[in-house]
């Protein structure tokens, strides 16, 4: 579907004001499909031809607002073709218009101003003829220039390259379908075409050219001509053109994959911004510079960032793998780079309602370039995307890079997105053509093999192999398979708790070499131990024990959910912080430092109940206060209503707390009756709520362990916060004791304990229920308990075990009741993490001891009862096994 039907669709889902932010920042407001409007003549000269391989006259300085669509094109130059529109492309080639366009071939003494293929050549130490002769690339563009083959003629004898024509076989020119049936004319993409064809012929006079012209520059027709182009050969496909990044491009992705195939794109001449089809993940993304001879550089060559050039982070595309730049989480534009600035740009010769020889930039000079690299390159490998080479050190040669260390094409934040930096940057990415090493993939093998326990003869699950910058790691039986370049090559294998060891091995192309290793472990000790209740049961607890010894190594155990009991193997001389963490709810986790030396340890630990909130099995709340409810609908005595004015014009600080119902919303907080509430979402615009809602004074001075329960309903708003407040002063000062912002909010039924430590054995305590919001949602609470609050053991023992099928297999979501205490029940769990349990593992606390039965039920089986003897403040295993019906 084309990208303009998909725009339909999202801009029907906007709100009016995201609407017209998305539709200023990344869309033109333009609907229709642009219509074909040539320049007018010929550039405008200002200034005389620059002779060859100097740098032309004049200076581009592009401006790079980001979130801009089209800014004015850089001083002494135009753009060639007319901004794009939803759903279709721009041409990206810039044209100088301070350099006098002349038609024909010219004279050495007056030869055209701009790079010519030499410049090039030297520039990106790039090899000749032969290189690339077997080799087709593809000019993707919109529309027909007429004159393409005639000028490229001209371009071609101008610099001594053979002759490429129909004729001789070495050039073809078809429509999208592949026919001859050629689209209208165009004058700004006929200077597009000329542009690529020039430059393909540049770098790699050697190569075919296939010349595949899209009926029209929507991305619905220039997607099929990649296609296209593919079907007729093309191994490499340059796409000079870009449309600002739309929800539904990734539809079209696939036109710009193809296996075996280097697809590249210009990144634009946009400052720093995204385009499309650069930002698909499968394209070769190419950025821009500006490229100086420099006679103090190694190169004789120096190139800075070109201000144009596009870069930025995808907000639709996913990262490829092999795309490492921390700070982006989608694709990152650009990957390599070349000349586009048209301040030193190149010479190209278009006839097509222009006048012949002209300078050129943009990013559509760099994207050719980039494509007719990977053709002297060679082969591109099926099994690997081209854009990926660059990136990997070990199958191509990262040194045949040139790094673009400075310049930028705007301000963003990370600053490498649109900033020239050492290694890798948006506007130029990995930098540009030092050679072809980059470019191609080297021959290869590969290395696998299995990595043991020296000692047990076990597989080593998750060891790192590594030769060079590749590695890999191994799988559940300790396999491993690592591509790697031809040659000899040093292979490491190491994993925590074993001792390194490297191999030199040969890899020979097209062929996998075993290399099979066998770690040898160093000592470890055991350290074992019981984690158990610490607060009045005193019974061993289900929990899990992970370990970190600070260094980035982690694991972890669980303890015997019978016993509580563990036991942990760790590196000798290693100190290490043990963490001990209850699965059962209502339990405080410790951390406990731990130091090994070379005996075995014992380290028993006792976790401490969560006293607030007071959910662990076997314990209950003790209260020693009283509760206050809003039965009548007013306020109760001695409780105060306080709201704030902040005198904000147009608006009304009223009204806050109620104890009515203006809103209909019910007593959705689990008490019942009457509540008090805050509606600021009824209240509705112009209003806005800083309201309070008081307790009298509380004499706390008998109670030791003060607290506050309360029901509540807080509703979701992005603009609203609830917080409680206590005051120990009689409400001269206030803190914070609890809050909650309205987004994700808290909504009801649910219950909120709060201990009030600062208020143990003072005399004059308040609390109030503080509110503010806009038009936001609302908040309620009722049944307000406030009071000496204690969480003390119950007497009872504690059912532990699992439950199961009969062919053994433990069963989720089954309920275990006692028989003669229905409340008293657990539902089984799964236990995915930890191998020692299977699933349908329960525990349940029971008030009942001695001989008791318990019933387990589950969906789809028959119930099943059992006995067991329950002992106070111990745990009692019971497994049951359930049945199906007829089973």
């Amino acid at each position: 579907m084309a990208l303009r039907t998909h725009r339909s669709r999202l801009v029907a889902l906007l709100s009016a004001a995201s609407l017209a932010l998305a539709v200023a920042a990344a869309l033109p407001a333009q609907a229709d499909p642009p219509t074909s409007t040539p320049p007018t003549g010929s550039a405008t000269p200002t200034g005389s031809a620059t002779p060859t391989g100097s740098t032309p006259t004049g200076s581009a300085t592009p401006t790079a607002s980001p979130g801009s669509t089209t800014p004015a094109a850089p001083d002494d130059s135009r753009r060639a073709c007319p901004a794009a529109t939803p759903g279709y492309a721009e041409c990206l080639a810039l044209v100088r218009t301070d350099v006098t366009a002349r038609k024909g071939p010219l004279s050495p003494q007056a030869a055209p101003a701009g790079y010519a293929p030499a410049d090039l050549h030297d520039a990106y130490a790039l090899p000749g003829a032969p290189a690339g002769s077997d080799a087709v690339v593809a000019i993707v563009d919109a529309f027909d220039d007429p004159n393409a083959e005639a000028d490229l003629a001209t371009y071609r004898a101008q610099y001594g390259l053979a002759a490429c024509t129909t004729a001789n076989g070495c050039f073809s020119k078809v429509a999208q379908d592949g026919s001859a049936n050629y689209p209208k004319p165009d004058g700004g993409w006929s200077t597009e075409i000329s542009l690529d064809v020039d430059m393909v012929s540049a770098i790699c006079p050697s190569c075919h050219i296939l010349l595949v012209e899209a009926t029209d520059n929507s991305i619905d027709n220039l997607a099929l001509a990649v296609d296209e182009a593919v079907t007729l050969g093309a191994q490499y496909v340059s796409n000079s053109y870009g449309a600002p990044e739309d929800p539904s491009e990734t539809g079209y992705d696939t036109h710009y994959q193809h296996s075996g195939v280097v697809v590249t794109a210009s990144s634009g001449d946009n400052g720093y911004q995204v385009q499309y089809p650069a930002a698909s993940p499968g394209v070769t993304a190419v950025g821009g510079t500006h490229l100086v001879r420099d006679s103090s550089a190694v190169r004789g060559w120096s190139e800075t960032v070109w201000s144009g050039a596009g870069s930025g982070c995808s907000q639709v595309e996913i990262k490829p793998a092999w795309q490492v730049d921390p700070q982006c989480a989608h694709r990152t534009v650009a990957d390599v780079s070349a000349v586009a600035d048209p301040a030193t740009g190149v010479a190209v010769y278009d006839t097509y309602q222009t006048g012949g020889w002209q300078v050129f930039g943009g990013t559509s000079v760099a994207a050719p370039i980039i494509a007719s690299t990977y053709a002297l390159a060679g082969e591109p490998n099926a099994a690997t995307p081209a854009a990926e080479y660059p990136y990997d050190a070990a199958l191509t040669d990262p040194s045949s890079l040139n790094d673009v260390t400075s310049g930028s094409n705007g301000k963003c934040e990370p600053a490498y997105l649109c900033t020239g930096e050492p290694g890798y940057d948006g506007p130029t990415g990995l930098g540009t053509p030092n050679g072809v090493g980059a470019f191609g993939y080297r021959a290869h093998g590969q290395v696998a093999g299995s990595v043991t326990d020296a000692g047990t003869g076990q597989p080593v699950a998750g060891a790192t192999v590594a030769a060079g910058p590749r590695a890999t790691t191994t799988d559940a039986s300790g396999h491993y398979s690592l591509d790697l370049p031809a040659g000899n090559i040093d292979v490491a294998v190491s994993d925590y708790g074993y001792r390194s060891a490297t191999a030199e091995v040969t890899v020979t192309a097209g062929q996998t070499a075993s290399h099979d290793v066998a770690l040898t472990p160093l000592p470890r000790a055991t350290i074992s131990g019981a984690v158990t209740d610490g607060s009045g049961h005193g019974w061993g607890l289900y929990a899990k024990v992970s370990w970190a010894d600070g260094a980035g190594h982690a694991g972890s155990t669980f303890t015997d959910p019978r016993t509580g009991q563990y036991a942990l193997r760790l590196l000798q001389s290693t100190s290490y912080t043990l963490h001990f963490e209850a699965v059962y709810p209502g339990y405080q986790p410790v951390d406990e430092p731990l130091d090994v030396a070379t005996a075995d340890l014992t380290e028993n630990v006792a976790l401490l109940i969560d006293a607030v909130a007071c959910s662990a099995p076997g314990y209950g709340s003790t209260y020693g206060g009283s509760t206050q409810s809003f039965p009548t609908g007013k306020t109760p005595p001695g409780w105060q209503v306080g709201n704030v004015n902040h005198d904000w014009p147009g608006y009304q600080a009223t009204p806050g707390w109620l104890f009515g119902d203006p809103g209909n919303r019910g007593n959705t907080t689990g008490g019942s009756g009457a509540f008090a509430i805050v509606d600021s979402d009824h209240t509705g615009a112009h209003h806005y709520q800083d309201t309070f809602l008081q307790t009298p004074a509380l004499d706390f001075s008998a109670d030791a362990s003060p607290g506050l329960q309360f029901a509540t309903d807080l509703q979701p708003s992005v603009n609203s916060t609830a917080t409680v407040e206590l005051s120990v002063d009689n409400g001269r000062h206030w803190a914070t004791a609890w809050t909650s912002k309205g987004f994700p909010g808290r909504p009801g039924p649910g219950s909120v304990r709060v201990a009030l430590t600062a208020a143990a054995h003072k005399k004059a305590v308040r609390v109030r229920f503080h509110y503010t919001g806009s038009w936001s949602k609302w908040w309620s609470v009722d049944d307000v308990f406030l009071g000496n609050l204690t969480c003390t053991p119950t007497t009872g023992g504690l059912v532990v075990g699992h439950v199961a099928g009969t062919a053994g297999t433990g069963i989720v979501g089954a309920t275990v009741a006692s028989t003669a205490h229905a409340d008293q029940s657990g539902t089984t769990v799964a236990t995915p993490d930890d191998p020692a349990q299977g699933d349908g593992l329960y525990w349940l606390f029971t008030t009942g001891t001695g001989s008791q039965q318990f019933t387990a039920s589950a969906a789809g089986y028959q119930p099943a009862t059992a006995t067991a003897t329950v002992t106070v403040d111990h745990i009692t295993p019971l497994d049951l096994t359930l049945t199906s019906p007829g089973g």
